[in-house]
């Protein structure tokens, strides 16, 4: 499948970025080939809720927060710490959660990239 979006260009770490597209009601309707890494396979993850994928450490209410304001319309990319809620949470870790909006039509991005979040 293909997709073009645009998106802020701080909004991806990389070519290569591993992403979600989030619609306004913050399911799932587009994961990168680097993202199925993550996440799993693309036919399990489409029309899956956020909150069935990923939590943040800072509370969910945050994740949803950022991700909704960027679904419904521009503003500056966020960064937060994100975590799997899979059993695989403990092997990736917390990543960094980068969340802007993209777009036609209008959506969240979430990109996910290994992070310090938490170590010391």
């Amino acid at each position: 499948m293909g997709m073009v979006l645009s998106c802020p260009r701080e909004a991806l770490p990389g070519e290569a970025a591993a992403f979600l597209i989030l619609t306004y009601e913050l399911a799932v309707s587009a994961v990168s080939e680097a993202g199925e890494k993550i996440f799993g396979r693309e036919q399990s993850l489409i029309g899956a809720q956020l909150l069935d994928l990923l939590m943040s450490p800072l509370g969910d209410d945050q994740l949803v927060r950022h991700a909704s304001t960027a679904a419904r319309g521009p503003g500056d990319p966020v960064v937060i710490p994100v975590r799997l809620t899979s059993r695989r949470a403990r092997e990736v870790g917390t990543m960094a959660g980068r969340i802007a909006t993209c777009g036609p039509p209008r959506a969240a991005l979430l990109t996910v990239e290994p992070s310090d979040f938490g170590r010391r």
